[in-house]
C-alpha cells in the first residue's frame, strides 16, 4: 500500500513508530548520563503524534498508537536486556528492585504480585497519580510514567528469559507477561487518552466534555478491574508455580 492511500492518522502512527526505534537507542546510551533519558526520549518521540490525534478527537487512533508504541518498547527493552545482560540495571529506573521483588515472588510465592492485601492500595495510588498526571499535562507525564513502568517490567522480562532453564526459554517468554498485565496496558492507555482529551477540551473550550470519552472510560474501568481480579487470583494459582519450575532464581 502506498503512502498516498494511507490516512493522515495512519501516517502519523507509522512515522512515530519508525522514530521510536532510534529514539530508544539514543535514550539507552544517553541513560549512562542519567536513567530518566531512557524513558524520556521515546516519550518525546511519541508525544507530537499523540497530541495531534487526541486534539483532533481521533481517540481510537491515539489508543492504537500508544498500544503499538508500548509493544515496540516491550520488545526493545526485553531484547536489549537479553543481549546485554543484567549489567544494564543501572540504566533502568526501578529495574533491579522490581526484578528482585518478582524473583522473590517466583521463588517463594510471597509478595505483592499475588497478594491483594499488598497490591490493592499501591495500585490505586498509582492509578490516581497516573490520572492526575494525564489530566494536568495533557498526557505527557502519564506517557512518561508508562515508559518508566514498561522499561522496568521488560528489564524483568529479559532477566527472566536469561534465568530460564535450558530448553524453557520460549515457555518463560510466553509467561513473562501475565494476562492481567497485558490487560492493564490498554486499560491505562484508554484512561490516559480520555483524560488527555478532557484536559484539551478544558483548555480550549473552558469545559469538560465527558460524552466524547465516556466509552474509553468504561473500557478503562473494565480492563483495570479485570487486572485487579486476575492479579489476585491467577498470579499465585497459575503463573508462580509454573515459573518456579522453569526459572532458576
Amino acid at each position: 500500500m502506498s503512502d498516498k492511500k494511507l490516512s493522515k492518522p495512519a501516517r502519523w502512527i507509522l512515522i512515530t513508530l519508525a522514530a521510536t526505534v532510534p529514539a530508544f537507542l539514543v535514550g539507552f546510551y544517553a541513560a549512562y548520563i542519567h536513567p530518566i533519558l531512557l524513558p524520556l526520549i521515546p516519550t518525546i518521540a511519541l508525544y507530537p503524534a499523540y497530541y495531534l490525534l487526541v486534539s483532533k478527537n481521533r481517540l481510537k487512533e491515539a489508543v492504537v498508537l500508544v498500544v503499538a508504541w508500548a509493544l515496540l518498547l516491550t520488545f526493545l527493552m526485553a531484547g536489549f536486556t537479553v543481549m546485554y545482560g543484567e549489567g544494564i540495571a543501572p540504566l533502568v529506573i526501578k529495574g533491579e528492585s522490581y526484578k528482585e521483588e518478582m524473583f522473590h515472588w517466583i521463588k517463594t510465592g510471597e509478595g505483592p504480585e499475588g497478594d491483594p492485601r499488598l497490591f490493592i492500595v499501591p495500585k490505586i495510588r498509582e492509578i490516581i497519580v497516573f490520572s492526575v498526571a494525564a489530566f494536568v499535562t495533557a498526557g505527557f507525564a502519564a506517557l512518561l510514567m508508562g515508559a518508566i513502568l514498561l522499561n522496568y517490567m521488560n528489564y524483568y522480562v529479559g532477566s527472566l528469559i536469561l534465568h530460564a532453564l535450558p530448553g524453557a526459554e520460549l515457555q518463560v517468554a510466553l509467561l513473562s507477561w501475565p494476562i492481567y498485565a497485558i490487560l492493564r496496558v490498554p486499560g491505562y492507555v484508554c484512561l490516559g487518552v480520555a483524560l488527555s482529551r478532557l484536559a484539551i477540551n478544558l483548555i480550549r473550550e473552558r469545559r469538560l466534555k465527558f460524552g466524547e470519552v465516556r466509552k474509553l472510560l468504561y473500557v478503562a474501568l473494565v480492563l483495570i478491574v479485570l487486572d485487579f481480579i486476575l492479579k489476585g487470583t491467577v498470579a499465585n494459582a497459575f503463573y508462580q508455580p509454573i515459573l518456579n519450575k522453569i526459572v532458576q532464581v
